[in-house]
Parts: C-alpha cells; structure tokens; sequence
C-alpha cells in the first residue's frame, strides 16, 4: 500500500513541476533563395519576385509573429541565409544588413522602441527591414543576369547546422523554445552538376521518371518510386533537420505551357513533390510544406504565414 501512495505522491510531484514550467515560443526565420537560373524571368517568368516576398512577411511580422501571446521578451531572429557561401564574395553582398536579432536587447522597453520607431533610437524595425530588402533586392538582381546554380543537397547535409538552428534555454521555470523556420525559395529542380548519383532532381531526371512510370503501366506514383530507389534522392544525414520546419515555395513547372495547361501526364510539379517529399522524409526534416509558384505578393506570403501558424 505505502508503494503505491509514494508512487502516487511522485506522479503528483512530477505534474505540479510541469505545470509550473512555463515554455514561451521564439521564431528563428531564414530565408534561404536559390540564386541560380531559376531568377531569370525570360526563362521562367513568375509573378512573384522573391524579395516582394521576404518584404511582404517582415512586414507582417510585428502584428502576426511577434505581438501575438508574447507581449515582452521577443528572441526573434529573421535572417537571410545562402545555399552556396561563395555567391556572399562573388555578389559582394552586405551581410550585416541581412539579420534581424531581436534577442539582442535586454529591456523590453528598448525592443519597443526598435519596433515602433519611437524615442528617436538609432536603429528600427521598418529601417532595418527597408536596409534588408534594398541588399536582397540588389544581390538578387546581379544573380538573375549572372547565375551560379544551388547546391541544395549540399547544403541539407552540412550547410545547415548549429550557427544557424537556434536550441532552445532553459531560464530557471521557464524555457525558451525556439522554432526554426525555413523559407526555402526553390524551382524544384536541383541541377547543382552532379547528376545521376543521387543528389540531383535534374530536368531530365524528372523525364525520365516519367518516362519509366509510364512504361511500367503502374497507376500510382509513390509505388513505382518504392520499386524504382534509383530515382530517389538520397537522404542527407544531418542531425539539425530534425530541428528544422522548410517551407518551399515557387516551385515552377516545366511541363506546363505558357498559358498554364499541362503538356505532359504525370506532371514536373506531381513527380518533383514526389520525390521533395520522399528525400525530406528520409532526411529527418522536422516538418515541411512544398508550394507551386504564387499568383501575388499576398498569395505567397498568405503560404508562409499560414505554415507558420
């Protein structure tokens, strides 16, 4: 009898200790671009630029991330991130210009005023995000004329690591958790010139995929991947994805004609999310959404506010 009352009194102690924790979100958001051809809108025309995207969500950032359920204490990071470090030399891109650290005041009072622009502080919210925009603007547009590709398989096994996926602090009875969020903005294809070993989703690969799938008379998509591994992309084993919450968005489809209608059966976007989803999976990705290119500004920053939520 006195075991299970002592068994009883520890489950008792255990949740009155939970209960007196308190856990309080923090968003660390990364904007991650794919500077490659993909920018070139002769090539691929979209009615979205990426930098009206990364705009439209810091705008909203106040009023939907931050305020909401945290009224003080913000730890927020927004921040651009790159695929492949050496476009930061090549562009010569200002990449003290590209963070927004709001873990880095002390007083509330002071994060306020950074916020609201008020109290004549040097620094602000809408200043600094107007100072991001006009770097992302600038560097984005040298890549659009000349382009380097994206390493992304590369960069899912070692570019995303501890310098970037925030861990969360524990503060005596409270926990500060942290949300690491990725905007991945991607054509969907990865051509990054390893092709045929496992870390492409080439143009080609996409056709050949299709081409076999309908050759094999199978009818569902998933099963012939299952039977057809070489098709897969391989898993990128990286212990931080577990950590980690992509959205991709802009995801063009090749296969479709200038008016929208599809020239092809099965699809680019079908075999491409396909194939996204199945190598997020195997990477251990925490959580991950996969979007088409966006009719506006407010379609796709409706995507990136929504994942969040």
């Amino acid at each position: 009898m006195k075991k299970y009352i002592l068994i009883s009194l520890l489950i008792v102690s255990f949740t009155i200790k939970l209960s007196a924790q308190k856990q309080i979100i923090h968003y660390n958001l990364l904007f991650a671009p794919d500077l490659s051809n993909r920018l070139n809108h002769k090539l691929y025309p979209k009615p979205v630029n990426d930098g009206d995207i990364v705009d439209g969500v810091l705008q909203k950032a106040w009023e939907e991330i931050l305020r909401p359920k945290r009224e003080e204490g913000q730890k927020d990071h927004y921040r651009i991130d790159f695929i492949n470090k050496g476009l930061i030399g090549i562009y010569k891109i200002n990449t003290d210009v590209l963070t927004i650290d709001f873990e880095r005041f002390d007083k509330q009072i002071d994060r306020i005023n950074y916020i609201k622009a008020r109290n004549n502080v040097p620094r602000t919210f809408p200043g600094d995000i107007k100072k991001l925009i006009v770097e992302y603007d600038r560097f984005n547009d040298k890549a659009a004329i000349s382009n380097h590709g994206a390493d992304i398989w590369t960069y899912f096994k070692s570019g995303i690591d501890g310098r970037i996926i925030l861990q969360d602090i524990p503060s005596g009875k409270i926990t500060h958790k942290f949300r690491n969020i990725m905007v991945l903005m991607t054509d969907g294809y990865i051509e990054a010139g390893i092709f045929g070993k496992g870390y492409d989703l080439s143009a080609s690969k996409v056709t050949a995929f299709r081409n076999a799938f309908l050759k094999s008379k199978e009818v569902n998509l998933s099963v012939f991947l299952s039977k057809n591994p070489a098709f897969k992309i391989k898993p990128a084993d990286n212990p931080f994805l577990k950590s980690l919450e992509v959205i991709v968005l802009e995801m063009y489809d090749r296969s479709l004609s200038k008016t929208g209608a599809a020239t092809k059966h099965p699809t680019d976007m079908e075999v491409m999310k396909l194939i996204w989803s199945d190598w997020l999976k195997s990477s251990g990705v925490k959580r991950f959404e996969l979007k088409s290119i966006a009719t506006s500004k407010e379609e796709a920053v409706k995507y990136v506010m929504d994942f969040i939520k």
